[in-house]
């Protein structure tokens, strides 16, 4: 079940490998939450959804938005039966997906199971349906140690909790593979990119935490407004989220800014590049924490708390808030130095591109305890020292 474009990413190497295996049946279900950027995200795998379900427009508060999900996947699971039901993070659709199955008597497996800041308004809502999740699936697939000792911590049955890396890292290497064999993609990404920039170095942005809509996500916006007039030298690109909420404060602040260019989303080959070719990242975006340590890039993550402290602890983030102040400093300090650090000989910390084949083959084995903790057993290494390098040379 799939509803956002992040969803879309870290789901579809686990499709693909459950597309490989004779016998299985698979239906990819576009939930219709962001139908248009998940749709976009799968084009880039090569996957075109099975079922696309259609959603309410009025139903626009967070609470209608659920209630509209529950009701859309119910209802598909009431036409379409299913053995099991695969819901990734924490999302509306997650958690509709999770409780749609629960209602239909069909087990779920969480994808990204056990992520936590703690604290139930940040990122809210994504905290508390994450929370919710657990109790319902029988699978939790923990994306690294810290995880795991989360769901462990709060009563999770331990042989349903197994460590399997982060299903991002295989969505990159699943791009650089499909860059690799074209010639033609790798030249537009390179004119894209001269493009976009002017030929400058490129501070990459992505903002949408709902919790900072508002006067937190202006106070962002000025920064980065204050950050980019002291350094002219520097192109900063920023995807806009379509939320109007998104849109409407950073459109306000940093439309008229010369050396701000403002993108419409983009497509997941085109933001694996620019993301590869940054020297510095600012995001409030949980999957970017998880991308940039693939590239060596420093990220300073505009949030209060993060469900990723493993990128902080290896040193690739930092934790800034959301106050300019701090934000200004941080930045300041990492581009003075020339941008973009030599992060690439830290151990990254979400795994190394084989999730998903863990995540298949402990679905597979679910009757089969022995062979499940087999699969859960195996060592998580850190990614190839030559992914970073041949993913540059394929984008750069």
């Amino acid at each position: 079940m799939i509803g956002t474009r992040p969803e879309a990413i870290k789901l579809a190497p686990v499709a693909l490998a459950l597309r490989r295996e004779p016998g299985v049946q698979l239906t990819v279900c576009l939930s219709g939450q962001h139908p248009a950027m998940a749709r976009d995200a799968l084009t880039s795998f090569g996957i075109v959804p099975d079922a696309e379900l259609a959603l309410d427009a009025t139903a626009t508060t967070a609470g209608a938005r659920f209630t509209d999900l529950h009701r859309a996947i119910s209802a598909l699971l009431d036409r379409q039966p299913q053995d099991r039901i695969i819901v990734q993070g924490d999302t509306s659709t997650a958690l509709a997906g999770a409780i749609a199955g629960f209602h239909a008597g069909v087990p779920v497996a969480h994808v990204e199971a056990g992520l936590r800041t703690g604290n139930l308004a940040g990122p809210w809502p994504e905290e508390g349906y994450r929370r919710m999740i657990a109790p319902i699936a029988d699978l939790h697939f923990a994306p690294t140690e810290r995880a795991r000792q989360n769901l462990l911590a709060e009563g999770v049955d331990p042989a349903s909790v197994h460590l399997t890396g982060n299903t991002v890292v295989d969505a990159l290497i699943a791009v650089r593979a499909l860059i690799a064999k074209s010639p033609a993609t790798a030249q537009r990404l390179a004119d894209w990119r001269h493009d976009i920039s002017g030929g400058k170095p490129i501070v990459l942005v992505t903002l949408h935490r709902r919790e900072s809509h508002g006067s937190i996500l202006t106070g962002v916006a000025t920064a980065l407004r204050d950050l980019a007039e002291e350094f002219r030298d520097y192109a900063f690109v920023l995807p806009v989220h379509p939320n109007p909420a998104v849109s409407g404060s950073i459109r306000s602040v940093l439309a008229d800014q010369p050396n701000v260019r403002l993108l419409d989303p983009l497509g997941y080959e085109d933001f694996v590049y620019v993301m590869s070719a940054a020297s510095l990242i600012v995001t409030d975006s949980g999957g970017v924490q998880e991308e940039a340590p693939t590239f060596g890039v420093p990220i300073l993550v505009v949030r209060n708390e993060s469900e990723r402290p493993e990128a902080i602890a290896a040193g690739f983030a930092q934790l800034t808030g959301t106050e300019p102040d701090r934000i200004l400093a941080a930045a300041r300090d990492i581009l003075q130095r020339g941008g973009k650090s030599d992060l690439r000989g830290k151990v990254n910390p979400f795994g190394d591109g084989t999730a998903s084949d863990r995540i298949v083959r402990l679905l597979l084995a679910r009757n089969d305890a022995d062979a499940a903790a087999d699969a859960a057993a195996e060592a998580i290494v850190v990614a190839p020292p030559d992914l970073a390098a041949d993913l540059v040379r394929f984008v750069q």
